[in-house]
């Protein structure tokens, strides 16, 4: 057998022994509690403090008593368990040689400093006793800084003095900070200075420096000290306190390139206080752009700042001539309550001025003097009133604006004289011309412009003429000198030959128009040479020098008068008294074939037949009378052609036609002076035993034509004037008791017409269609093209389109008229556009400008209804050339509408300025027309956004809601105005 040596007896005893004890429980424990402190602290160390503090729990037994102690207690403490400090203090109690309760406090402190509990924190520092290193001291300054125990900060702060640490550094600002709150601002700069040096506290430190420099009112010491130590300045507060330094110093150049750079680098210092101040900077430094730029982003602000910067905006735009621009900034500034308002409010009328838009200047200078009645400009702002009353409209407050001054300058008599010249003629053309001469008077008062006073003589005798005090307007006339205007004088020398003619002194009249025609000059408007011919064959016509008026009346043509169809009717006839009977009929026959629709076209027409009638010809006048019949049914000569008619068919034996003309007259024109004529020669055929109804037209002869002519007559007429005096529902009442009282009255027809057009006067249309319906059908009625244009009328306000064109359709064949041809197309062209049908509005426009009987305001409606419908069809050049007439010719509605398409239209194709331009000439020239100037401005608001000029936009809106009366509008500014300002916030 093999025995073992002694060294592997030892071994194998050693393993039995383990084995052994292994086996009775001892040796596994042992491992275990190695192995549980192992992994208590491998929790710790990944923070899991709760299971770390279990953990440690099992393993406080030696040789990890002490250990688990400590960490135990830390992993409470960072677990926030309530017995962690306690449990702290035990160990070190417990074990206060050990390594870990000399630093024990510190790391607590350091826990808490970290979680920003410095209470705590502070706490625990002060448990140690030990040397604390420069980061240490910092953190507990730090903690007594925040506690507000700055005594004790100072003392902690001052043991880092010397230790050249960037905890020295750190601590600086604190302590320069601590003796900034105390007042001791020499002391706080020393400790500040120190802090640039800190990299964590550089900024603040710089920033405080420099706000108490500058609030020290240490301009210069601020300046020094960024240029020397500071350079570059990498803050923006700081630089923000450079720039108002140097602009505080008026070192406007300097102060101007740090707000530059400021902008440029720092987002959150582009408020409106600072754009203020560089816009202002380079206003003074000549550099208007800048200025302008600047100044426009600080004029939003609704305070101080925003009238200021709005000011100078207004003297910029000012010098600059954009009156439009300097009116809104001024009028910014105007609005609050600050030391330059005063001079705002004089700019304001000034720019205003120079539009000219003398009205709203009036208005700014009337809110001066109220503001201001001992104002700086007080002189000058009552010159300045008396000089835009005499250029507005409102001429009965400049007449009573210089009645009381106490002095008049020659300028003041001359502005006078104007003023009181111009309302003349305004009260004129209104066709108060009683009134007009009553002020007239007063412009003769002062002859400070002997042109103005001429022209005034003038008019004193148009005035006079039309109120039929012909002589009186003689004197006048005659009162007009060739100097200094011979348009003028040659005015009034035609004048002059209408007054004799309207006093039938036709001899004075022809050598007064002869005098005009031998003095004519192209100054005159070549009408009035027309006219006066024309004018002179009247007057040989009524002198009966028959071929001195052909004479005339062919120059009147010659010369372009477009009142031919009267040339050529009164050729005619003068023709037929020099027995020309081939002349006559050549001239009656070119009126009907050149002018069909002329209204002496069946006058012409009954001449010829009564040409053949008179010569005897009865079987000619018999047919020239049916074909006039036939061709004009509704000619006022009807009744006459009847009646000659009737005497021709006597004269041809035809008996039974001769009785029914007569009948004819009888039964459609009771009441025509003709019927008496018609009745006897019923009467004959009677006597003759060739009619026997007579009994019965007599009746109805007497029932038309009663012989008192008494109660009827008298109701119908008394009704009939309250018609005509436009008393109309005096007139409705009378006219309806008249059909009630007298139901088989012939004027029952005429009456039911006033009633109908008493209702449509009165704007009750359904009620008017009513009564016209009733009468629709009397195609013999003399108003019947009068009724179907007030039916196609009616129809089309009532929105019944189809039906009003019908009506119109059913005129155009009733009435070839020139004046009802004008209504049909210009009813079908409207009606058209307001169906949007804009082909056939465009034709029916096209026919009325082609009609050269169409005047000047059916011609502005043509041209407006063609222009918005091309606007309509995106045809927008060929829309610009019909709106364009209208610019010049119509200073009413339809020329402020014009304005508008042409601006919408230059907006649409981006040309900005060019919509601004025609704007400004809406808005300043037709101020009565409230819609279009609310478009207007919210038009002019939408072009000063897409141009980004945001001052400007806001202004217009701002003054659009203050004034405007309209709510549709100033809703539709008050959401225009939310965008810009909520844009404005979210830009800054």
């Amino acid at each position: 057998m093999n025995l073992l040596n002694p060294k592997q007896l030892s071994f194998s005893l050693l393993l039995i022994s383990l084995v052994l004890l292994g086996l009775s429980g001892y040796a596994q424990p042992i491992l275990d509690l190695q192995q549980r402190f192992n992994h208590a602290k491998d929790l710790y160390q990944r923070e899991a403090y709760k299971a770390a503090r279990v953990e440690f729990s099992k393993t406080l037994i030696e040789p990890y008593l002490a250990e688990s102690s400590y960490f135990l207690a830390s992993s409470a403490i960072r677990a926030e368990h309530a017995d962690g400090e306690q449990l702290m203090n035990d160990f070190v109690s417990q074990f206060p040689f050990h390594v870990y309760a000399q630093n024990a406090f510190l790391d607590i402190a350091d826990f808490y400093y970290g979680k920003g509990a410095y209470e705590d924190a502070l706490a625990n520092f002060n448990k140690f006793n030990g040397h604390l290193s420069a980061d240490v001291l910092f953190k507990k300054g730090y903690c007594e800084f925040y506690l507000n125990k700055y005594d004790q900060a100072l003392a902690t702060f001052k043991k880092l003095d010397g230790s050249y640490s960037p905890a020295q550094n750190d601590a600086a600002y604190f302590q320069g900070y601590i003796y900034h709150s105390r007042g001791d601002v020499k002391t706080s700069y020393k400790f500040l200075k120190e802090a640039f040096e800190s990299q964590q506290y550089r900024k603040p430190a710089m920033e405080l420096y420099a706000s108490t420099l500058y609030q020290n009112g240490q301009y210069q010491e601020l300046i020094r000290l960024v240029e020397s130590e500071l350079s570059p300045v990498d803050n923006g507060v700081v630089l923000n306190f450079l720039a108002d330094s140097q602009y505080a110093l008026e070192k406007y150049r300097s102060a101007a390139g740090s707000y530059s750079d400021l902008f440029k680098s720092y987002a959150k210092h582009r408020n409106e206080r600072n754009y203020f101040r560089a816009g202002y900077s380079s206003f003074k430094i000549e550099n208007k752009d800048d200025a302008i730029q600047y100044l426009k982003r600080s004029a939003v602000a609704n305070d101080s700042v925003g009238a200021y910067a709005s000011y100078y905006l207004g003297v910029i735009y000012t010098e600059q001539k954009n009156w439009h621009f300097a009116i809104s900034s001024f009028e910014n500034t105007a609005k609050y309550p600050t030391v330059i308002r005063e001079d705002a409010l004089l700019h304001q009328a000034r720019s205003l001025m120079q539009l000219p838009n003398y009205q709203e200047a009036i208005e700014v200078l009337n809110i001066y003097s109220a503001s201001y009645p001992a104002g700086r400009f007080k002189s000058g702002v009552k010159e300045m009133l008396g000089v835009c009353y005499a250029q507005t409209n409102d001429y009965d407050l400049a007449i009573q604006h210089i009645e009381e001054l106490d002095r008049l300058t020659p300028e003041l008599k001359q502005t006078y004289q104007r003023v009181s010249f111009l309302k003349g003629v305004n009260l004129f053309n209104d066709k108060k011309f009683e009134l007009a001469a009553e002020v007239f008077q007063k412009s003769l008062i002062y002859n400070e412009d002997a042109g103005l006073t001429q022209q005034t003589y003038y008019w004193m005798g148009e005035a006079l003429t039309l109120l039929d005090q012909q002589d009186e307007a003689l004197f006048y006339y005659k009162s007009v000198s060739q100097q200094p205007s011979i348009e003028v004088y040659l005015k009034s020398i035609y004048g002059k030959a209408y007054a004799h003619y309207n006093l039938k002194d036709y001899t004075s009249s022809v050598a007064a128009f002869r005098k005009f025609e031998s003095q004519y000059t192209s100054a005159v408007n070549r009408k009035y040479l027309a006219d006066a011919l024309l004018r002179m064959g009247d007057c040989y016509f009524v002198l009966k020098e028959y071929q001195r008026g052909i004479e005339y009346y062919t120059k009147a043509e010659k010369e372009g008068n477009r009142n031919k169809d009267h040339i050529y009717f009164q050729i005619g006839l003068l023709n037929r008294y020099l027995d020309k009977e081939v002349m006559a009929k050549r001239y009656f026959s070119k009126l009907i074939k050149e002018l069909p629709n002329s209204p002496k076209a069946d006058h012409a027409y009954f001449q010829m037949a009564q040409m053949d009638f008179e010569a005897g010809k009865s079987k000619e006048a018999v047919e020239s009378y049916r074909l006039f019949m036939m061709k004009y049914p509704s000619s006022d000569f009807i009744p006459f052609a009847l009646l000659n008619q009737a005497v021709a068919f006597d004269n041809e034996g035809q008996v039974e036609s001769s009785i029914s003309n007569y009948k004819e007259i009888l039964d459609r024109f009771p009441r025509h002076q003709t019927a008496n004529s018609a009745l006897l020669g019923l009467q004959d055929k009677s006597t003759a035993g060739q009619f026997d109804s007579f009994d019965e037209y007599l009746k109805k002869y007497k029932q038309a034509n009663p012989n008192s002519e008494a109660l009827e007559n008298i109701e119908f007429e008394s009704a009939r004037a309250n018609y005509y005096s436009q008393q109309y529902e005096m007139a409705i009442k009378g006219l309806e008791d008249f059909v009630k009282s007298y139901p088989n009255s012939s004027l029952i027809t005429e009456s039911q017409y006033l009633i109908g057009d008493s209702y449509y006067r009165q704007e009750h249309y359904e009620k008017a269609r009513d009564n016209f319906k009733k009468i629709e059908s009397l195609v013999d009625f003399s108003k019947y093209p009068r009724v179907l244009y007030r039916l196609a009328t009616i129809e089309s306000l009532l929105g019944n389109l189809e039906s009003g064109n019908a009506y119109f359709y059913k005129l155009a064949v009733a009435s070839r008229s020139s004046r009802n041809i004008i209504n049909v197309h210009t009813g079908l062209m409207e009606n058209h556009f307001a169906a949007s049908q804009y082909d056939s509005a465009i034709h029916y426009g096209n026919e009325l400008l082609n009609n050269p009987k169409a005047g000047v305001l059916v011609s502005a409606q043509a041209n407006l209804i063609i222009g918005k419908s091309q606007y309509e069809k995106d045809d927008l050049e060929a829309a610009l050339q019909n709106f364009l007439p209208l610019v010049s010719n119509s200073p009413d509605e339809r020329g402020a509408e014009a304005y508008y398409y042409i601006s919408k239209i230059y907006y649409d194709q981006a040309k900005y300025d060019r919509a601004l331009e025609s704007l400004f000439i809406l808005t300043d020239n037709f101020k009565t027309y409230e819609i279009w100037l609310g478009k207007a401005y919210l038009l002019m608001a939408d072009i000063y956004i897409e141009t980004n000029e945001l001052f400007q936009a806001k202004a217009t809106l701002n003054s659009l809601i203050e004034h405007s009366t309209l709510q549709e509008v100033t809703a539709v500014a008050k959401a225009k105005l939310k965008q810009i300002e909520d844009s404005i916030d979210s830009n800054e």
